[in-house]
């Protein structure tokens, strides 16, 4: 079933075109690893609203963003690792355990903020 932060992250942050295709994939179970499956190489963001990181330190930049949105204290997970995906999980657990899967997608809040993690190199994105 889909979360509502999975919801609002693909109403906000993925092309128009595509959202009623992602959210049937997201909410059903049996579709929900072809949305997963896509991680890796992901293209359908509206890019004008994400920034690369650059440089090593991808947990650096997800904590700063974050400074300006105290009230987030859980996380929403999409990922290719089953052991994640689907959780809500507290910001720090998140970022800890979840940071550097590949194919994976940090909701945080009501997708106030989202962090892109894809195939390396440089596939590391987070929301303006």
């Amino acid at each position: 079933m889909i979360t509502q932060q999975e919801q609002s992250f693909i109403k906000k942050y993925i092309v128009r075109e595509k959202q009623e295709r992602y959210l049937a994939f997201l909410s059903h179970a049996q579709n929900r690893r072809k949305f997963i499956e896509a991680l890796y190489h992901f293209t359908d963001f509206k890019w004008e609203l994400m920034q690369e990181i650059k440089g090593p330190d991808e947990t650096h930049a997800i904590v700063d963003k974050l400074k300006s949105y105290e009230h987030i204290i859980n996380c929403s997970v999409i990922s290719t690792d089953t052991n994640y995906d689907g959780k809500l999980l507290p910001v720090r657990e998140a970022i800890q355990k979840v940071v550097g899967i590949e194919g994976s997608i940090l909701i945080f809040g009501a997708a106030e903020v989202i962090y892109y993690e894809g195939e390396a190199p440089k596939r590391r994105y987070i929301s303006v």
